[in-house]
């Protein structure tokens, strides 16, 4: 790994810090539940833990606990954790970076990952993929959006500048995501967020997608 690769974190959280006001305004504005997200919902069981795995200011997360879910939360942004925290109160929101916070195994009937992991490296995109597998429970979900397209690096000409991102092609998510029987693995356009997107739907165990 670069040495690059290796400040993705520090600086991608030091830019969040920095325009967290402006991030929180941006992302609230007429802000409502994407296609993908409600995809994600209809697939776990009622009242199902769901973890929210770069959670943000909590927005996706609240509306998973207004339909009925048991949700919890993680984000490296301290600013971030605590505007999630009163916008979910009495839900578990950590602070904690994902190369550090240890999941505990089958937990969750679903795990939320929304444009966040497009902020680590390939490599260490592999290693989160499989602690998240095993922090799910047998037949359950991840609903992951990775940033689609070619090139790793810190943007600096960006609405937040100095972010780390590695977007990802369709192929190559195939090939991260090979283990997984995968409902959905697909380029979207304007769902909730302006860009392109590769959205993935799947489960680690394989019944969970018969039928």
């Amino acid at each position: 790994m670069s040495e690059t690769e290796k400040a993705y974190a520090e600086r991608t959280i030091a830019a969040y810090r920095v325009h967290a006001k402006k991030a929180s305004r941006n992302w609230a504005r007429g802000r409502r539940p994407s296609r993908f997200l409600r995809e994600f919902a209809a697939a776990l069981p009622p009242g199902g833990r769901v973890l929210d795995y770069g959670c943000g200011t909590g927005l996706e997360m609240a509306w998973l606990r207004s339909r009925g879910f048991r949700a919890e939360g993680v984000d490296g942004t301290l600013e971030f954790v605590l505007e999630a925290r009163r916008r979910c109160p009495g839900s578990r929101v950590l602070h904690a970076r994902f190369e550090t916070i240890p999941l505990p195994p089958g937990r969750y009937d679903g795990i939320w990952c929304n444009a966040a992991l497009l902020h680590v490296p390939p490599r260490e995109l592999a290693r989160q993929l499989e602690k998240l597998k095993r922090a799910l429970r047998p037949g359950g979900w991840l609903g992951l959006t990775l940033a689609w397209g070619r090139g790793k690096r810190f943007v600096r000409r960006d609405w937040i500048p100095g972010r780390y991102f590695a977007c990802t092609t369709r192929p190559e998510a195939a090939a991260l995501l090979r283990d997984w029987a995968l409902r959905r693995l697909a380029v979207a356009a304007g769902d909730g967020r302006r860009g392109r997107w590769i959205q993935v739907l799947g489960s680690w165990d394989n019944k969970a997608c018969r039928g």
